[in-house]
């Protein structure tokens, strides 16, 4: 070690400028022009000689002892010699054109003159320093300097001296090539070729190909034919042989900003490269080789690369259509999950992809996204749309769903008009090739699988919603109108040839709808979240016509559903105002008698909006000074109390059967949901009751809104942390509560229709953090299962677990009262058939009550309604035992038969 840092000494000594002769005298100009050119060759030479002395010095030592250890500063000395011998021994030897000037590099090489050297002298210093970086190269420290700063000097200096021409033997001006020289310059010719061949061929590539690519596009002066010729040549083996697409890429993107993002021009400078074929292959070789490297580069998961070879592979299609390697790697990046392909290839049961395929073939189809060519992109994965809809209807994992959604939602966008309804029915209904495939989530994630199923259309409308939320093109949303009504169209013609069944179905059983009923609700809830898009408005004004067959249709052949009806009118009275066109006016006057008709029926709902229309149709104006307009202008005003007041008159309005605002139910009903996202108590409460008064007009709706507004607030106080806004938000949960509990009273009997959803709210309710809200909702389970007369069906045995969890596990006393009072109306509602609908389950029923009644340590109100479930238990087992037996009896006289006397 000590040997070590007495060679650093001395390098340390002769390299500071001052302390060695030829430094001082190439720095000042005026001197050297007048110094003999000799003197300064031999001192250049000279003073690389000691520094090549002193470095392979080192380099013997650490060859016999590679755990030797280059301190941080002693590097930094060996970067400065190899500077040095660059600046002084391999630059000024280039030809013009050849290598990177290091006057950008190097302060010391900007501050040093050019010497006028001979060629003589030029060769013989450019073969030193390019033999001292020969013996370096084989030392790892010394080698990684040579990588890292002067890979490009290095590879210059072999490129000059392995193919730069030779003038044959003879005289020139100012220089004599004798046969003996030209022969030597052949056998050193041939020796750096061999070394230059090694390099290029162990070198990282990336880096290799970097540095290439920075000669070949010197812009201080242009390269040498020849030069440019040698880079050309290498480049080309260097991209065709195994991985060089790849090191090309790598080249080109790798860089040390993470956070960099996509950089085109490079993609596309790259994407040019490798259109024009290069070495000496055939077009069909070269493109073959291209597309196996590509398909390599494809199993990656870098997102740049695969951008990159997407890229690729579009700029070989548009260039190479024909190429039959090009269609095969097309075929399979693009065809993954094109149905007919997996219909065809996979028997029953067996997995098509595994979860890091999926995944993997979804980044490859978000990366395309990106590229400037969308047109073919947006072709290229259409038919897989179908697959991946289905995959996103069950991915739980957000940065997958994410990517899949920007997939379809991009595609959708970029669709051409004729090929929407074919998609969209595929999307909703699916097909039979979907009905042969499969999601299924596991552990790890998803996995496609060839299985015959039932396509969920509950599902798929719910993801199709989801995605149809996230598009803001205003034509797709208009095509999805327009498809959307006429599929209603066509869904009605056909239920209008079936036997309609009662939506009343007999008690416990349920109600089974066809598909063709499903599909028809389904398109009617599609409807129903378009019409709340912001767009709508806009695609009616400009193109009214789109939506006209679907009115026409359903006032003049439909007029059996007044739901459909409803839809076409408030339709018609949408577009009336902006109709401009003549022949569409005339298609409105033969619809007026059918209006007049339909607005002479008072009963009719619809009264009010066939007045409207036919208003409009003959040019007049719309009664603004009704109560139904003045209210929902208030519900409208900036000024909170002018708008709570006209909520609470929309209320009173609906309340009073208002023929207007019951034939405008639907817009009141939004209404009354849009003010649910006030942050203002008042406000929220007042829509609250507004929405639970619309309970007969449009009960499923009112009640979907309620339970939800009962398990989840939507306002604003949900993300407030503090005890008085928690305490509000307590309160209105137990008031919106209170108002499902008087809808259901109100609705009586039909309330038998939506039990599903009203005891599943309240049983999901029982889990709630706040022990009061789950008391609240244990004691409406009661409320709601005497307005049903406890015909619930076989929820009742879910009813009782929930009641029992909560009575053996619940820490809260008035959660625990409440259960049991629960439990004690139960039994007095049922009554007799107490002992035919608990059956097994009251063994252990009658257990848990006599434990608690007898328990000294339980809550007196708990002990109390225990007590009086007991008692009524005993009732009922006592009145089936021992029946009272009727001791009348009946007799009449023979002369006044009418005349009964009991005795």
């Amino acid at each position: 070690m000590d040997h070590i840092n007495v060679i650093f000494e001395r390098i340390e000594r002769f390299t500071k400028i001052g302390d060695s002769g030829f430094i001082p005298i190439l720095l000042n100009n005026d001197e050297t022009s007048s110094k003999d050119k000799s003197i300064i060759f031999i001192s250049t030479k000279t003073f690389l000689n000691k520094i090549f002395k002193e470095i392979d010095d080192l380099a013997c030592y650490i060859k016999k002892d590679d755990t030797v250890l280059i301190s941080v500063k002693n590097q930094k000395l060996l970067r400065t010699c190899f500077q040095l011998i660059v600046s002084l021994g391999i630059s000024p030897c280039l030809v013009p054109g050849l290598g990177i000037s290091l006057s950008k590099r190097s302060t010391l090489a900007a501050m040093l003159s050019a010497t006028d050297l001979s060629d003589e002298q030029k060769y013989e210093l450019l073969t030193e320093c390019t033999d001292f970086f020969v013996r370096s190269y084989s030392i790892p420290v010394l080698k990684n300097i040579i990588i890292s700063f002067h890979l490009s000097d290095y590879l210059a200096a072999l490129i000059q001296l392995s193919f730069a021409p030779l003038k044959k033997p003879g005289v020139y001006t100012n220089f004599t090539m004798t046969q003996e020289m030209y022969d030597k310059l052949n056998l050193d010719k041939k020796k750096y070729i061999k070394i230059y061949d090694n390099l290029v061929s162990n070198c990282f590539q990336p880096i290799l190909m970097k540095e290439l690519l920075v000669l070949q596009n010197v812009k201080d002066k242009t390269p040498p034919a020849f030069v440019r010729r040698t880079i050309t040549k290498e480049l080309s083996r260097r991209l065709i042989a195994q991985g060089g697409l790849l090191s090309l890429i790598r080249c080109f993107m790798d860089s040390l900003e993470m956070d960099s993002g996509i950089e085109w021009k490079k993609i596309d400078i790259i994407c040019k490269l490798i259109a024009t074929k290069h070495g000496d292959t055939c077009e069909n070789e070269y493109v073959q080789n291209i597309c196996n490297q590509l398909k390599q580069i494809l199993i990656l998961n870098n997102n740049k690369y695969l951008t990159t070879a997407i890229a690729c592979l579009i700029t070989l299609t548009e260039k190479y259509p024909e190429s039959i390697a090009v269609i095969a790697l097309t075929k399979d990046v693009f065809d993954s999950f094109k149905c007919e392909n997996i219909s065809k290839s996979y028997i029953p049961g067996t997995i098509i992809f595994t979860t890091q395929q999926i995944e993997h073939k979804i980044q490859t189809y978000h990366s395309a996204l990106s590229l400037p060519n969308q047109d073919i992109i947006r072709k290229l994965l259409t038919p897989n749309l179908s697959i991946l809809f289905l995959i996103g209807m069950k991915c739980t994992n957000e940065g997958i769903k994410n990517k899949l959604n920007e997939i379809l939602t991009k595609c959708m966008e970029k669709m051409d008009k004729n090929e929407i309804p074919v998609l969209l029915k595929s999307f909703l209904f699916g097909d039979t090739t979907l009905s042969k495939v499969t999601v299924e989530e596991i552990q790890a994630g998803l996995i496609l699988k060839a299985m015959n199923n039932i396509y969920p259309q509950d599902d798929a409308l719910f993801y199709f919603i989801e995605l149809f939320k996230q598009i803001s093109d205003h034509n797709f949303i208009q095509a999805v109108l327009e498809i959307s009504l006429q599929m209603l169209i066509d869904f009605s013609v056909k239920r209008n040839g079936i036997k309609i069944e009662p939506l009343l179905a007999p008690e416990d059983e349920p109600i089974l709808l066809n598909d063709l009923d499903k599909q028809y609700l389904n398109v009617l809830h599609l409807l129903s979240v378009i019409s709340e898009s912001s767009n709508i408005n806009e695609c009616l004004k400009r193109t009214p016509q789109i939506v006209f067959n679907f009115i026409e249709y359903f006032l003049e052949e439909n007029k059996k559903y007044s739901e459909c009806e409803t839809i076409a009118l408030i339709l018609l009275n949408t577009i009336l105002p902006n109709i401009d066109d003549y022949r569409l006016t005339v298609k409105l006057k033969k619809i007026i008698p059918i209006l007049e008709k339909i607005s002479q029926d008072e009963l009719n709902t619809n009264s009010i909006l066939s007045k409207e229309a036919i208003l409009l149709i003959n040019g007049g104006r719309i009664n603004k000074n009704s109560a139904y307009e003045k209210a929902v202008s208030n519900a409208f005003d900036n000024l909170l109390p002018t708008r709570g007041h006209g909520i609470l008159e929309l209320t009173k309005l609906i309340n009073q059967q208002d023929a207007e605002t019951i034939s405008k139910r639907h817009l009141v009903f939004c209404l009354f949901q849009e003010q649910l996202k006030d942050a203002d108590s008042y406000i929220y409460l007042a829509a609250i009751n507004g929405i639970a008064a619309l309970a007969m007009h449009c009960t499923e709706d009112v009640l979907n809104v309620l339970c939800k507004e009962f398990l989840n607030i939507s306002t604003t106080f949900e993300c407030i942390e503090t005890r008085e806004m928690q305490d509000k938000i307590q309160e209105m949960r137990l008031k919106i509560g209170d108002i499902i509990v008087k809808v259901t009273k109100r609705l009586g009997d039909m309330s038998i229709v939506h039990k599903t959803i009203l005891l599943n709210t309240m049983l999901t309710a029982c889990r709630d953090h706040d022990p009061l809200i789950r008391a609240s909702a244990l004691s409406n389970l009661a409320e709601i299962s005497l307005v049903l007369h406890y015909r619930i069906g076989s929820i009742i045995y879910e009813v009782l677990l929930c009641i029992g969890s909560i009575i053996e596990t619940d820490k809260a006393v008035e959660c625990r009262r409440a259960a049991v009072m629960v439990i004690s109306s139960l039994l007095k509602g049922l009554g007799k058939e107490t002992l035919i609908q608990l059956k097994e389950h009251l063994l252990p029923l009658y257990r848990m009550l006599n434990k608690l009644y007898k328990d000294p340590n339980e809550d007196h109100a708990v002990k109390l309604h225990a007590q009086t479930a007991l008692e009524e238990l005993n009732d009922i087992v006592y009145q089936f035992l021992l029946p009272n037996i009727d001791m009348k009896k009946e007799f009449s006289l023979l002369d006044e038969t009418k005349e009964i006397i009991y005795k």
